[in-house]
């Protein structure tokens, strides 16, 4: 039971032909082109303002050849001052490195020094004691 939908539609009417009739064509104008005269003052001008902006374009393009040169100078002398750096580096690492051996090396050389003398006040007990029994041995 489904409803079935109805569309209205609008009734096309028949519209009637209309005539036209062709407008008259415009006529085109053409403008004549008038050439200014440059005089040698405007050129004059126009020359010398060319040779200043030239002037400058030298000027400009000098400086940034200088300055590039300065930043390859300065590149080299950074790269340099890196390399330097570097090395300046690697020798503290060595020279640290040097330290910790030195240091364990007077450690030993400590205990060993304690050892030395330990066995020389004992050694010089011995010799006081054996003085004292040779002293003895000549009051006898």
């Amino acid at each position: 039971m489904s409803k079935k939908k109805t569309v209205k539609r609008k009734a096309t009417v028949k519209k009637k032909a209309v005539k036209r009739t062709a407008k008259p064509k415009k006529k085109v104008v053409k403008k004549k082109v008038v050439k200014k005269k440059i005089t040698k003052r405007a050129s004059e001008n126009f020359g010398d303002n060319h040779s200043v902006l030239r002037e400058a374009l030298k000027d400009i393009a000098r400086e940034l050849t200088q300055l590039r040169d300065e930043k390859s100078d300065l590149e080299g002398t950074l790269d340099d001052v890196a390399g330097n750096l570097t090395s300046t580096q690697n020798t503290e690492v060595q020279l640290k490195d040097q330290l910790r051996k030195l240091g364990s090396v007077e450690t030993s050389l400590n205990l060993k020094r304690t050892r030395v003398r330990k066995k020389l006040e004992s050694v010089r007990t011995k010799i006081g004691k054996v003085r004292n029994l040779s002293a003895q041995m000549e009051n006898i």
